[in-house]
């Protein structure tokens, strides 16, 4: 368990947006990762940062990890992340063209992979308004990476964000979910970032490798279809030390038994059109 400085707002409340000032807005995340398995919902909360230049979407989990193993690693103290971190990747959309990148170490356990993603989002606005909170809010539906969204976003809020890779309505996504009920999120709070919260932190120090998202595309095909080939190739060069042969084969033998039973599990993604 992690102690830290950090509260979190859990009603909705009227803010003063000051140019400059930085925003945390936090929303609960829906997901159901197997179609098979549709009983087995994840829950988990998600936080999307907003400063003058840039805004970044992030596990509230992984935020508060990070931030301690950073803090830790100043003192020279080892820790080692929280296990029971759902969403890994970290969302960065930069201002004001809402260039967006995807960050993750999911897929290595040697290098960060950086996808720019630049497709464009064809919102089509809607009349339909109905209150959340206390904002008035208008609907707005999307097709986007194989599935068909619907939100909901005020003007109140004068920020063209949103949870995820959303952007570009006029005013902040309030809720956004997908027609299958296959994920959504919804706000749940918000504050202004005082010096003393717990910030978003991300470690520069790992290799990095960039993709543009065609490219990532055929990588992620490639991945899902053999998920421990990097892990393998690491063990046949020697990066990885064995007392025998045999012990060395019952290991790869779990390791790619373990990613590919992972896999299988997790084929109800958020960008559906991945697995097409």
């Amino acid at each position: 368990m992690y102690s830290c400085n950090y509260i979190l707002i859990f009603v909705f409340c009227t803010i003063s947006f000051v140019s400059g000032q930085k925003y945390r807005f936090v929303y609960s995340y829906m997901s159901i990762p197997d179609t098979l398995n549709k009983n087995n919902i994840i829950n988990e909360n998600m936080v999307l940062e907003i400063d003058k230049d840039k805004s970044i979407f992030i596990s509230q989990r992984k935020m508060i990890s990070d931030s301690v193993m950073a803090e830790d690693a100043k003192k020279g103290i080892m820790t080692m992340p929280d296990e029971n971190i759902n969403t890994r990747y970290i969302i960065v959309k930069k201002y004001p063209d809402f260039k967006t990148n995807l960050i993750t170490d999911e897929f290595s356990t040697s290098y960060r992979f950086i996808i720019s993603d630049d497709r464009s989002l064809h919102w089509v606005l809607l009349p339909e308004k109905r209150t959340i909170g206390n904002y008035e809010c208008q609907k707005a539906e999307l097709d986007f990476a194989g599935r068909k969204w619907i939100a909901w976003f005020t003007e109140e809020i004068r920020f063209n964000d949103g949870p995820y890779k959303f952007k570009g309505l006029p005013g902040l996504i309030i809720e956004i979910k997908d027609l299958s009920n296959s994920h959504g999120f919804q706000l749940q709070g918000m504050k202004k970032i005082e010096d003393k919260s717990v910030s978003v932190i991300i470690d520069e120090k790992k290799k990095i490798r960039s993709f543009t998202f065609k490219d990532f595309v055929t990588f992620y095909k490639e991945y899902r279809k053999d998920p421990a080939k990097e892990f393998r190739q690491r063990v046949l060069s020697g990066d990885v030390y064995y007392e025998s042969e045999e012990k060395r084969q019952e290991h790869m033998k779990l390791i790619e038994s373990l990613r590919k039973e992972r896999v299988k599990k997790d084929n109800n993604i958020i960008e559906l059109d991945l697995l097409k």
